[in-house]
């Protein structure tokens, strides 16, 4: 997993760009491996962790009419897009924003289990130019992906090693999903 966050650590500094993660069902594990990079300080502003619903909410604004519609919700690609933009609204300094959200297990309901929602908001080019055209924050475009896990869902609370399975396997998705989105600045 290093290898992604070295790629992605070194496209970011290729492509003046900086990011800003937020992360729910990964629960900081993205920016975890990032932070064990030397000199990705430089282009990482942060990660926000909004695990439960209430944090979403209160940090990133997302509406409670999203979060608790039936047929979108918490884990759905509005509300990784939602993340993703709001991120970016709130940190000036990035470029790039990436969104997580999904349902891990164990008793996730079956339409979500195993189910990940990732969302990239993008402000108009590198930094030097994001951070002089006040009018490029107004200017998001956001690309979208989403995946089902392979790794079995855990048991119940007690399998801890099928969890962290499922977590590694979402953190790689999301490092790999950063990577294809820098690559994309470029194009």
């Amino acid at each position: 997993m290093l290898e992604l966050a070295i790629s992605l650590r070194d496209m970011l500094a290729s492509e003046q760009c900086r990011l800003v993660l937020v992360e729910s069902c990964t629960a900081g594990r993205v920016a975890a491996t990032l932070g064990e990079l030397p000199g990705i300080s430089q282009w990482l502003c942060g990660s926000l962790v909004v695990y439960r619903n209430a944090s979403k909410s209160a940090w990133l604004g997302v509406p409670d009419s999203l979060l608790d519609d039936p047929q979108q919700g918490p884990v759905s690609a509005a509300a990784s897009r939602w993340l993703a933009r709001a991120a970016l609204e709130r940190t000036p300094e990035a470029n790039l924003a990436v969104a997580v959200t999904g349902d891990i297990g164990p008793r996730a309901p079956p339409a979500t289990d195993g189910c990940i929602f990732l969302a990239a908001a993008f402000r108009g080019g590198p930094i030097s130019r994001s951070a002089s055209d006040s009018s490029a924050a107004d200017a998001f475009e956001i690309s979208e992906q989403q995946l089902r896990l392979v790794a079995p869902a855990p048991r119940d609370a007690s399998d801890i090693a099928a969890r962290q399975s499922r977590l590694e396997e979402a953190t790689r998705a999301t490092l790999s999903f950063a990577v294809a989105r820098t690559i994309r600045l470029t194009s």
